[in-house]
């Protein structure tokens, strides 16, 4: 059960990276915005790093499951300042046009820096070119 739940908690965090990111680049300002992604960076690297020195001092000294019970404990307490947040019923809040309705949304909401380019390019004589040039072994 335990691996589960961890399994459940690793996969909503990859969900919500992207989502944190579009939210973050539509409320601050782009003078700030640098400056604010690096501070939230440093504290969740930080909380990460303490996070997982602490449990794992927990679970060698008391055992996995302990050490499993206490995180997900401290996890829960951030739902009454998530609920807190949420009653504020900022205008950050609020979806705004079509996401959430039926069809594909994926992309609406992020900024265009997130997205990938994944159109191949080929020069005038129809072969893709290699970016990196591989001496010859033979010495040429």
């Amino acid at each position: 059960m335990a691996v589960g739940l961890s399994l459940l908690v690793m996969a909503s965090k990859g969900v919500l990276r992207p989502v944190k990111q579009a939210y973050l680049h539509q409320i601050i300002p782009a003078e700030q915005r640098a400056t604010v992604i690096s501070f939230d960076s440093l504290m969740a690297n930080g909380g990460g790093m303490l996070g997982q020195v602490g449990l794992g001092y927990l679970a060698q000294t008391r055992s996995i499951a302990f050490g499993y019970v206490v995180g997900g404990l401290t996890t829960v307490l951030a739902l009454p300042v998530i609920a807190t947040l949420r009653r504020l019923g900022e205008r950050w809040d609020v979806i705004i046009g079509t996401a959430g309705s039926r069809g594909g949304c994926a992309s609406q909401g992020l900024p265009d820096v997130s997205f990938v380019d994944t159109t191949p390019r080929f020069p005038p004589g129809g072969k893709a070119m290699s970016r990196v040039r591989l001496k010859d072994p033979g010495g040429g």
